[in-house]
This record gives C-alpha cells, sequence and structure tokens, in this order.
C-alpha cells in the first residue's frame, strides 16, 4: 500500500483511526512527535481556542503573519471541501507529494508506537502531519486552532508564543460539560505559564475563569467605523482596520487576532493589509444568490440570524439546513425559524448527521413550512435562490463544492464522488 498509495488512500487511511486507541490525555500526541523527531520544535506558534471564531481569528492571523513577511503555517479544523485545507503554508494547501511523504513517515511510526500499546487517532495523526509538514516546508510562525475544547486537545502539546482564547458558547458538552463555566475551564487550559494569554471581551465571569490561570490581556471590543453586508471597518486603540469577513462578530475576531499579534513579540508590519486580505469561505459567504455559515450551535445560529436581521430584513428565503445528531438541533431551530417560512432539511454524509425528519420537524415545530431531501444536491435543485445553508460545516463544505462545479468528499465512504 504504502508504494502505490494515492492521496485519497492516504486521507482515507487517516480516518479509519478514528477511534483506535482513544485515550482522554496528551501521551498519543507526545509519543507520535517524539517518534517523528518533535517538529513542533522547529517553528514558533500561536495557539488559539474558543466555541465559535477561532477559526476566523486564526485565519486573520496567518493573513497578517504573512503580510509581514513570515512563512506562516496554518493549522485548522475542520475542512470543507478537501484534507488538504487544514494544513496550510502561505495560504497554500499541503501538497498531495508532501501528504503522501508525511503519511507514508506516520504510518511507520505508528506502526513501531503500536507494538508498545500506543495507537494514535485520526486528530492526533493530523495534527502531528501539520507540525511535521511545517518543519519541512521552513515554517517560521505556525497559526494553530485546538480542535475541540483546549486543556485535552492533542494541540496543547505545543508552547506558544501566545495563546488566545475567542467566545466562549455551549458545544461538544458530552466532551467538555454541561455549563458554559466547564466549558471555559476547559478552554483556559492552553493558558501556560510565562506565555502571554489574550482572550476576547465576554462576560466577567468567564474571564474570572480564564484569569485563574494565569495573567490576561482582554481584546478590547472595536468600535465599528461602517458595516456592509460584505464586510466592514472599525477602529480599536492602535489604529483603523478593515476587514472583508461579514459579521458584527468578525469585528470581535479581528480585535482578537490584533492584541494577539501585538502580544506575540514578533516584528509586525503591514496589519491593516494583511487583515483586509484575510479569507475565510463557509463563513457567512455569498457565492451567488446562496449565503453559506457554517452555524452549528446555538452561539452560531444567533449570529446568522443577527447578520440577515441586519442585511436582509424580510427577505423570506429558503433554509437548506442539515446537523449532527450530537448538536443542539431543537436550540438552533427556536432561533433560526422565524427567519425562514420555508425548510428544506436534508442529511450531512457524516456518520455523525440526524435524520433530516428530525431536523425538519425542529423547524416545523415552530411553524415553518418543510420538506426532506436525501441529499445536499437535491436540496440545492429543488430550491431556487436566494437562500441559507448552514447548520454543519459538512454540508456547506459540500454545498460549496456542488455550486462550484467541483466533486464532493464524502465522509461516510471517505472518498470523492
Amino acid at each position: 500500500m504504502t508504494v502505490s498509495m494515492n492521496a485519497n488512500e492516504a486521507i482515507r487511511w487517516i480516518h479509519s483511526r478514528r477511534y483506535t486507541g482513544h485515550k482522554n490525555g496528551l501521551e498519543n500526541t507526545r509519543a507520535l512527535l517524539a517518534a517523528l523527531g518533535e517538529p513542533e520544535r522547529a517553528f514558533r506558534s500561536l495557539h488559539i481556542a474558543g466555541t465559535n471564531g477561532k477559526g476566523s481569528t486564526a485565519a486573520m492571523c496567518a493573513a497578517c503573519l504573512q503580510k509581514s513577511g513570515y512563512v506562516t503555517g496554518l493549522y485548522t479544523s475542520p475542512y470543507l471541501e478537501n484534507y488538504r485545507e487544514r494544513i496550510r503554508v502561505n495560504g497554500q494547501c499541503i501538497p498531495e507529494a508532501a501528504l503522501l511523504r508525511g503519511v507514508r513517515e506516520i504510518m511507520a511510526a505508528c506502526a513501531a508506537l503500536e507494538r508498545t500499546g500506543v495507537s494514535p487517532t485520526t486528530f492526533e495523526i493530523g495534527t502531528a502531519l501539520a507540525f511535521w509538514y511545517f518543519r519541512e516546508a521552513g515554517v517560521q510562525v505556525a497559526v494553530v486552532e485546538c480542535g475541540l475544547g483546549g486543556r485535552l486537545d492533542c494541540t496543547n502539546v505545543i508552547t506558544p508564543i501566545v495563546s488566545m482564547i475567542a467566545a466562549i458558547g455551549m458545544d461538544h458538552m458530552a466532551q467538555l460539560g454541561d455549563t458554559i463555566e466547564d466549558i471555559a475551564r476547559e478552554k483556559a487550559g492552553i493558558i501556560k505559564p510565562g506565555v502571554p494569554a489574550v482572550v476576547m471581551r465576554q462576560s466577567e465571569d468567564i474571564l474570572n475563569i480564564f484569569r485563574e490561570k494565569g495573567e490576561i490581556t482582554v481584546a478590547e471590543a472595536p468600535e465599528p467605523v461602517e458595516i456592509t453586508p460584505y464586510g466592514s471597518r472599525f477602529r480599536l486603540p492602535f489604529g483603523e482596520f478593515s476587514i472583508r469577513l461579514p459579521g458584527r462578530h468578525q469585528m470581535r475576531n479581528a480585535s482578537l487576532a490584533l492584541y494577539g499579534l501585538r502580544a506575540s513579540g514578533l516584528t509586525l508590519k503591514n496589519l491593516e493589509a494583511g487583515l483586509r486580505e484575510a479569507e475565510w469561505p463557509g463563513r457567512l459567504e455569498w457565492l451567488g444568490d446562496t449565503l453559506l455559515d457554517g452555524a452549528h450551535n446555538p452561539q452560531g445560529a444567533r449570529t446568522l440570524r443577527e447578520y440577515l436581521e441586519e442585511h436582509f430584513p424580510g427577505a423570506g428565503m429558503t433554509l437548506i439546513t442539515g446537523m449532527m445528531r450530537d448538536k443542539q438541533v431543537e436550540a438552533c431551530a427556536s432561533i433560526l425559524a422565524p427567519l425562514f417560512p420555508r425548510v428544506v432539511a436534508t442529511r450531512v454524509s457524516e456518520p455523525r448527521a440526524a435524520e433530516p425528519e428530525r431536523v425538519a420537524a425542529a423547524y416545523a415545530a415552530f411553524g415553518c413550512e418543510t420538506r426532506t431531501a436525501e441529499s445536499v444536491e437535491e436540496a440545492l435543485a429543488a430550491v431556487p435562490g436566494p437562500r441559507v445553508v448552514a447548520g454543519s460545516l459538512y454540508l456547506v463544505g459540500a454545498a460549496r463544492a456542488l455550486l462550484k462545479g467541483e466533486s464532493v468528499w464524502n465522509f461516510t465512504t471517505s472518498r470523492c464522488s
């Protein structure tokens, strides 16, 4: 297999490790990285946690670092259309040839580790692959997004030059706890002694939980100067900035990015230009007459609702939605239903997908006219624009690929179709 393996087979192998040897802790990741020669020590890093906004913040940090002249790595999850999106250097996805080399090395390392009882899982392998490639590519600074939580997230093996925490909300409760305070404590696990910590302005109760871990800097709320459906301009104590990422929340994410960069100790330049060029697909992204948004929890649903109410009040668009069965389907429906007279519930091609009938029933309970579709392609064909696709980044990724005329990755079969 290692001789003839192609990129799809390599990615399929990574996905096949989803539950192999899972344990709460960082031991697997440390062992795998040690077997690869500790690639995480080859570059400086920024570490970002949070419930919502950490990916956007990471993308803005990476754009600013690249504009400042650094060879910049970016590691995020999940991906929209192709696994290689998760690992980028200077905005470019890891090449297939590099992915294959890295996976072959990791497969050999895993085989040796398994003889000692260590069996790394999908996300641990993906993280190791990112750090391996960053070393190979000569990355100077990497922006690393936590996958889930913080304290026990496998990215937490790094010692960054700054730790950053975005907005905290209710998500992943089975893993992180049933209260906002429990979730905040897990996210605060990335705060380390001697490392500057910058956090988004939020409730004092949450900020005090962060303070229990160490000294923090709070990124102040920006002062809006201009807000449009396609971006905004805002003011902070140290300058005026523009972003092309829509939504008021993105100004707060940008503030966190800028405060974090300023705390990093790095030599920075062209920040305004870097921030203006930042992109983060699938988050309030318009493709023609279709709005794509990865809102998959109540906090994200409220953000989507606020954006639509501010810029497109009474538009009466149709919602195409699909969610994971472990998400708060009914809570999201209660927030979004008043905006959408018609809802099409579809199946996301991921093993954890909720049944379309459950999603449709959640919206029907609030008076929406609903129907189901067995695939994203069927849903898009049935609903003319303007329309909104939201509920899952997996759903948004599939819709985005179809709208662009590209192949869709099927998470159930682990292949493109």
